[in-house]
């Protein structure tokens, strides 16, 4: 048997990795305790996750090198003869911050936790000449800092955060890290992956400096894990394929745009051509209220619309490979595109205001009155073009020369 053992692994995607590389079973193991686990030693290979990566070494009878060094296991091979514990986070990790090119030499980092994947990351940051390693926890220990003693580490150049704060489900939870308060910050790397884009990579992002998400190391250290598994050795190229491959299927495709600019009809079409589920946010309120649009906002006013849009859009954008549609007006708040950028790629349908004027807006409640289309354009245009990912211009009727943009633009972003 091959597996995962952990507390919570319904956010996992191991098992999809696992069994990409090889035919063999693996299976999602959730643990209360590990002592009759290991009893049985009905296993060949299982990886270790949250929160036993430290507690599994008392049932391994040997460990690799780094597993010593870092007092952290997720690998476990049982040959029938002893049980020996391997930490391939180590490589997994090492492997992205090359892929994204950063260097640790030299550099004042912040390690953000003090669990074993802490641990993991200041073996690997003294390994790669880091010049000075700060650890910060809500409970720390000896040399390290609390969190809110931050305030005197200010030359910081890399933050690690190691915690689970801000992991699916609880993807709005936050750290409240300050990022303002770093001047010489170049780098953030939050080991999580689901969300794609935690709150703190997204603050990250906003500040134009390098974000790096849990999923490239996830995919490289299962490829490595799987090599000791069934004793094999993988092209160098399987780690970008499967993380490339995850990646397009974990994001969301979410498309805004003016009223008729057709964001439902293109999300239908995204959908097909890749295989994601189509979700039009008006027509899911519509379903849960049992009223249509227009009724909303006749008989509740459009604050009780706007109530319904944010908290329909904050329970779809938590899941992936979705091809959203969501109403002109909901990027009027900003907290409905931070909740889609977590998991999705903003795609702006740019039609002109011309265009749309010869369009007929039917069951369009601001659009009843049709000199209110060119305020709201003025209005939201330059909320479109901020959040916008992708920026897509659709001068014609074409639709197959739109679509077509559409995936060569995806593919630049994904790619790039």
């Amino acid at each position: 048997m091959y597996g995962l053992i952990g507390k919570k692994l319904t956010h996992s995607y191991s098992k999809e990795i696992h069994e990409l590389l090889q035919s063999d079973k693996y299976s999602l193991i959730e643990l209360n305790e590990l002592a009759s686990f290991f009893q049985e030693k009905k296993f060949k290979g299982i990886n270790v996750t949250i929160p036993y990566k430290q507690a599994v070494i008392e049932y391994c009878d040997t460990l690799s090198e780094i597993a010593i060094r870092t007092h952290s296991v997720n690998s476990i091979i049982n040959n029938g003869k002893e049980i020996k514990g391997y930490n391939t986070d180590y490589v997994g990790l090492s492997f992205a911050l090359d892929y994204h090119q950063v260097s640790l030499k030299n550099k004042t980092i912040l390690i953000l936790g003090n669990g074993s994947t802490s641990r993991t990351i200041q073996i690997l940051c003294a390994d790669r000449k880091a010049r000075e390693i700060i650890v910060s926890a809500r409970n720390p220990q000896h040399n390290e800092i609390h969190f809110n003693d931050l305030k005197n580490h200010q030359n910081v150049d890399v933050i690690f955060n190691a915690t689970p704060v801000g992991m699916y489900p609880e993807v709005n939870n936050s750290l409240n890290l300050d990022l303002s308060t770093f001047p010489n910050l170049k780098v953030v790397v939050d080991l999580i992956y689901n969300p794609f884009k935690t709150k703190l990579l997204l603050s990250t992002k906003k500040r134009n400096l390098k974000t790096i998400n849990g999923l490239l190391m996830l995919v490289h250290q299962a490829v490595k894990s799987s090599e000791l598994f069934h004793n094999t050795i993988y092209p160098e190229e399987i780690t970008l394929k499967i993380y490339r491959s995850l990646k397009l299927k974990m994001l969301n495709f979410v498309l805004i745009g003016m009223p008729m600019s057709g964001k439902s009809y293109f999300a239908q079409l995204l959908g097909e051509h890749y295989h994601k589920i189509v979700v039009d946010i008006d027509k899911l309120i519509e379903e849960t209220t049992g009223q249509s649009i227009p009724s909303i906002f006749r008989n509740s006013g459009e604050n009780a619309f706007r109530n319904l849009e944010t908290n329909t859009i904050m329970s779809v954008a938590k899941e992936h490979n979705q091809a959203i549609s969501i109403g002109g007006g909901a990027i009027l708040n900003e907290n409905n595109i931070q909740y889609l950028k977590q998991n999705g790629i903003i795609v702006f349908l740019d039609v002109s205001l011309a265009m749309l004027k010869t369009f007929n807006p039917k069951n369009r409640p601001l659009l009843k009155d049709k000199n209110n289309l060119e305020k709201l354009y003025y209005e939201r245009y330059p909320l479109y073009t901020k959040y916008a990912d992708i920026t897509i211009t659709k001068d014609s009727l074409d639709e197959n020369n739109t679509l077509h943009t559409v995936e060569v633009k995806i593919d630049e972003y994904l790619n790039s």
